[in-house]
C-alpha cells in the first residue's frame, strides 16, 4: 500500500481569523504538503526545539527509541503560513503510525507541545486542526476545543510568502482588541469570505505592515486579502479564473505563489 512507504502529510494554511487577541481562532488548510517520516537511531540527536520535543514526549511516555524525522516541505518557513503547525501535527501523526499508539489527539499534543517548546503564544489550535483535518476550522484555543469544521468556499489562493517576521508581537496590545476579533470570527462563522478579508486588513494595521499589496488585491478583484498569521506572508482569494489581476498586482512585491483549498478529510 502507498502509506508503507510514505510519511504522514498535512498541510500549510492561511488565517480566517486569528486567535491571538481572543483566543478564538480559525484556519483555512491550502494545498500546500508537508510529509514526515521517522527512522530510529542509535543516538538521540537535537534536529529543532519542536522536533525535539515532540520525539522526548513519546519516548518517556511510551518508551519508544530514539529517532529521527525527515522532513519534506512545500511551506514557506516562518512566514504565517501554518509550517510549524503542519510539521509538528505530521510529525505526531506518523510517530503514532509507526508505533501503533491510538490515544493521543495530534492537533490537540502539538498544540500543547508547540506552548511547552515556546514556538507559539496559544498553542495555534486552530492552525493544528486545520493542518491535520483539512477545511476550515473554527477553535477556542484557550481549552483546545474544536468548535466545528467547515467545507471550504470554492476559491484561488494567490500568495506572496515571505519570512522572517520583523514585527514585534505585543500580545499585551493584541489583547486590546479581542471583542473585536470574537465577532470577526462570529462573523466568519457565518460567512468565511467576509471574517477572512476583516482579519486579513485589521491584523496587518494592528501590526504595523504595508497594506499596499492587500488593498490593490482587494481593487484588483480579490475577493479577501491580508495577513496570514502574524505575518509576514499576504494572502488573497478569488473566484477559480479570476488570479489572473491579482497575481500580477503581487508579482510587484515579491515570489507569488498560487495554490488552492483543501476539503476536509472525514474525522474517523
Amino acid at each position: 500500500m502507498e502509506e508503507v512507504c510514505r510519511g504522514m502529510q498535512t498541510y500549510a494554511g492561511i488565517s480566517v481569523v486569528n486567535a491571538l487577541p481572543g483566543w478564538y481562532g480559525s484556519s483555512m488548510a491550502i494545498d500546500l504538503k508537508v510529509e514526515v517520516k521517522v527512522s530510529e537511531t542509535e543516538y538521540c540527536e537535537s534536529q529543532d526545539i519542536l522536533i525535539d520535543t515532540i520525539i522526548q514526549f513519546f519516548r518517556q511516555k511510551y518508551n519508544l527509541p530514539c529517532m529521527k524525522a525527515e522532513i519534506n516541505s512545500e511551506i514557506p518557513p516562518k512566514g504565517g503560513l501554518k509550517s510549524s503547525s503542519a510539521v509538528s501535527t505530521a510529525l505526531i501523526a506518523e510517530i503514532m503510525r509507526r508505533y501503533k499508539i491510538k490515544d493521543v489527539d495530534p492537533p490537540k499534543l502539538s498544540a500543547i507541545l508547540s506552548l511547552k517548546a515556546g514556538v507559539s503564544y496559544t498553542g495555534a489550535y486552530d492552525d493544528a486542526t486545520s493542518s491535520y483535518y483539512g477545511g476550515v476550522t473554527f477553535t477556542f484555543n484557550k481549552e483546545f476545543q474544536l468548535i466545528e469544521i467547515k467545507e471550504p468556499p470554492d476559491i484561488s489562493v494567490v500568495l506572496l510568502p515571505r519570512g522572517n517576521r520583523q514585527v514585534k508581537i505585543d500580545l499585551n496590545h493584541l489583547k486590546r482588541y479581542a471583542g473585536l476579533f470574537q465577532e470577526i470570527f462570529n462573523v466568519a462563522r457565518k460567512d468565511i469570505i467576509t471574517g477572512m478579508r476583516l482579519n486579513g486588513i485589521a491584523m496587518a494595521e494592528i501590526l504595523g505592515y504595508d497594506t499596499s499589496p492587500i488593498k490593490q488585491a482587494l481593487k484588483g478583484g480579490a475577493l479577501a486579502s491580508g495577513i496570514s498569521g502574524n505575518g509576514p506572508s499576504i494572502f488573497a482569494v478569488t473566484k477559480p479564473g479570476d488570479e489572473g489581476k491579482v497575481i500580477d498586482i503581487f508579482s510587484n512585491f515579491g515570489e507569488v505563489l498560487v495554490t488552492r483549498v483543501v476539503e476536509p478529510r472525514s474525522l474517523e
